[in-house]
């Protein structure tokens, strides 16, 4: 009798309805990793060039430059937009930086702590052909008294707060209306072009921002010649300022864009090998409880292959029921993590990747398909008479540890516990690697958390316990500055609550082992207990010493005990390379170094204050606020916060651990479940001699609690292993040494509650089938076969 495809089929739809809670997990598991792997992918893409990505969504302006309106009229500034090369023009934009800007009602901030200063840009609309900022919440200004502000400003800011700009006549006060973006970072803010009059310092000349895009910008030598042409249809000495977007993109891809793809790939590998392995438990666990079932199909006619197809059917319906879900639940996700990834690289908002969205639940089917393919293989290969009469599982199996188990001390129904596993050790030993995958998910989760909330400490502040930041003001001559930076150090130590303090200048000059000018930041005072984390060496502890970023020495081709030679004013200062630090800001092409190093007078542009234990930091700013005002300094308190990228790497870590561990769960749901289901009757016979609802559920329990054990001592270490490569991976990627508090993170006690997290999983994902033993009747169990 030839059997035709309608009944394979339909064989197919009554074993999947047959075995319903399989089905059902089958469809939650695929769920689960179609979904994860589904935002990670997206996330990968979206996160790889986001800078060049948002540029181009953007319009962004390839050179931005502020020209004085004392100097160049309105015409002379309109054919800087007809320049050889321009293909497009936006402005002329009123500009003003404002300083002295305090934070009013709306703002998490103390009102007398002023924010940094900013760039406000008089806009009519968010749009236009060059720049075209992206609104992230609220509104455009539309009137006198309302302003946008960057997210990159305040990453906390939200509609509805009040700024002050103190530093303008009459300390106007500005509602902030939205929150915007934009990828050139042509502005900190914008208003109406009206109100930048009213927000400009008295006495400060007017000014006007351009921007442009040109047709060939790929390197720095193409775009100096654009700017050459730009700027000669302006007048002399008219051209205040010009910024390149390669100076933004370089700034922008410094590092923290970089650290996601290497966490992303790890969760989207784990989430697809979790899968197959589960899959494959699952799937394999029905065949082998279903040899008579086979037997029966072979006896009407099924041929092999028949019976193979019609397994794999019956495992890819509720499949593709969860690769469906799981792509619409994992587009919403990437969605929104998108826009929230967006945000925090100052991208704007991030589209959709076709080629993902059709890859990863093409992959998937084809995945599920080969993984149930292969063990379906299985019940093509069974005998008809051997599938009718066997019995699952085979007798001989486990025997020998059930004998070596009964003669411990061990209550009985804890040894048949012990020694259940061994009656199907495939099975078992899927299940322990399933939970090993979710105690691993974990332990990576929470060492990546860990690692880049002090890296990023690292990165922003660079600057230990500093509490107090000072800035003294750049804009006065040479002499002025030396006197105002000394004057402010020694208010400083006269400040009653003061512990420690150092100050910091930049400088560019040419170093001996690279070309052009080289950023060199210069201490002044006792640095030791302020510096950026050592990978190796030592801090300088004189003159004549310097430290520099691993990038430094992988670009120059230098070491630890080696020399650089800087040249300032005229002369030559050799300096000794003692120490290789974790910093990726300026490429981590940066020289550090003692001011006494150059043997000259330096004015310091930032002071880091440490106040002693005990002091109120909010009045110590206020006090010293005081004191250093009349020098035009401005005090505030340090705030050197988590990145924002990694803030949504953390939510994004954190909801696909959730992911795996609940995929995890299921899998040992599965497993509990068809291996209680096939030992009814033995939980029969275990009744009717004397063991207890309470004992039979402790009996299920314990098949699973000593494999989850073994799965936690299996998932941590690995865990720990794997966390080790992603956080190298992270540093390589950002040309970076991780240090090593970056790279140990875990206590022991966090240990150890890891290791048991395997035993947590297990029984989470055991009780409902030890319940549903616990209460079956006994009557019924024996009837069952």
């Amino acid at each position: 009798m030839r059997i035709g495809n309608a009944a394979l089929r339909t064989v197919a739809g009554a074993g999947a309805r047959r075995r319903r809670l399989q089905s059902l997990i089958l469809a939650l598991v695929t769920l689960g990793s179609v979904a994860a792997a589904l935002l990670a992918g997206q996330l990968l893409v979206g996160t790889s060039a986001p800078f060049d990505r948002g540029f181009a969504r953007q319009n962004g302006a390839h050179l931005t430059v502020q020209i004085d309106r004392a100097k160049a009229d309105a015409q002379q500034v309109a054919a800087t937009g007809r320049a050889p090369g321009v293909t497009a023009a936006s402005g002329p934009y009123p500009v003003v930086l404002a300083q002295d800007v305090l934070p009013g009602p709306g703002f998490a901030l103390p009102s007398d702590v002023g924010l940094t200063p900013m760039t406000v840009a008089g806009r009519v609309s968010p749009g236009g052909p060059v720049d075209d900022v992206s609104l992230v919440s609220g509104r455009w200004a539309a009137s006198p008294g309302e302003i946008v502000l960057s997210s990159s400003v305040l990453a906390s800011a939200r509609p509805g707060g009040v700024l002050t700009f103190a530093g303008a006549p009459g300390r106007p006060r500005l509602t902030v209306v939205g929150i915007a973006e934009s990828v050139s970072r042509t502005a900190d803010a914008w208003v109406v072009p009206s109100e930048v009059a009213r927000l400009s310092p008295a006495g400060t000349a007017s000014s006007e921002e351009m921007l442009y895009r040109f047709a060939d910008t790929a390197t720095t030598a193409q775009l100096t010649a654009d700017q050459a042409m730009v700027t000669a249809a302006l007048p002399g000495g008219a051209t205040l300022s010009a910024q390149s977007y390669l100076t933004v993109r370089a700034a922008d891809e410094q590092g923290a864009t970089r650290v996601v793809p290497p966490a992303l790939a790890a969760y989207g590998i784990l989430g697809v090998a979790m899968s197959v392995i589960i899959l494959a438990g699952v799937v394999g666990a029905t065949v082998g409880s279903s040899t008579r079932r086979i037997g029966i199909l072979k006896a009407l006619g099924f041929t092999p292959g028949q019976v193979v197809r019609s397994y794999c059917l019956q495992s890819l319906i509720p499949c593709a029921v969860g690769i469906g879900l799981g792509t619409v639940i994992g587009t919403v996700a990437a969605v929104e993590a998108l826009k929230k990834s967006g945000a925090a690289l100052g991208a704007g908002d991030q589209p959709l990747t076709l080629w993902v969205e059709l890859a990863v639940p093409l992959g998937a089917a084809v995945l599920v398909g080969l993984t149930a393919l292969l063990v379906a293989l299985r019940a093509g290969r069974l005998r008809t008479v051997e599938a009718l009469t066997g019995r699952s599982p085979k007798a001989e199996r486990g025997r020998r540890a059930q004998r070596v188990l009964a003669r411990t001390r061990l209550p009985r129904h804890i040894s048949l516990g012990l020694g259940g596993p061994f009656a199907r050790p495939a099975r078992s030993l899927a299940l322990t690697a399933s939970i090993a995958f979710g105690v691993l998910a974990v332990t990576l989760a929470i060492g990546i958390s860990s690692s880049l909330d002090r890296a990023s400490t690292d990165l922003s502040s660079g600057s230990g316990t500093s509490d107090v930041q000072v800035a003294t003001n750049g804009s006065n001559p040479a002499p002025a500055r030396q006197q105002q930076s000394d004057r402010v150090a020694a208010a400083i130590a006269a400040t009653p609550g003061t512990g420690s303090s150092y100050g910091t200048a930049s400088l560019h000059l040419p170093v001996s082992v690279a070309s052009g000018n080289t950023d060199v930041i210069v201490y002044q005072g006792d640095s030791s207990q302020g510096h950026y984390p050592l990978v190796s060496g030592h801090w300088f502890s004189g003159s004549g010493q310097a430290v520099v970023p691993t990038q430094f020495l992988a670009a120059t081709g230098t070491r630890l005990g080696g020399t650089v030679v800087l040249t300032y004013q005229g002369r030559r200062v050799p300096l000794t390379l003692v120490g290789e630090v974790f910093d990726t800001q300026q490429q981590g092409l940066t020289v550090m170094t003692d001011v006494r190093s150059l043997r000259s007078a330096i004015p310091m542009n930032f002071f880091q204050v440490e106040v002693e234990t005990g002091t109120d930091v909010t009045s110590y700013v206020r006090h010293l606020g005081s004191a250093t005002g009349a020098f035009g300094a401005t005090v505030q308190v340090s705030r050197s916060g988590t990145l924002s990228v990694v803030l949504v790497l953390d939510t994004l870590s954190t909801l696909m651990t959730l992911v795996l561990v609940v995929v995890a769960g299921l899998g040992v749901l599965g497993a509990v479940v068809l291996d209680t289901r096939e030992r009814v009757h033995d939980l029969g016979v275990y009744k009717a001699v004397g063991m207890t609802p309470r004992q039979t559920a402790a009996m299920v329990l314990t098949s699973v609690g000593w494999l989850g054990l073994i799965a936690g001592a299996i998932g941590v270490p690995s865990g720990l292993a794997l966390h080790t490569q992603v956080m190298q991976l992270m540093g390589d990627a950002i040309g970076a040494t991780m240090p090593s508090d970056v790279l140990s993170v875990y206590s022991s006690a966090e240990l150890v509650l890891l290791a048991c997290g395997g035993i947590v999983i297990a029984m989470l994902g055991a009780l409902g089938p030890a319940g549903w033993a616990g209460r079956l009747p006994t009557a019924t169990a024996l009837r069952t076969e």
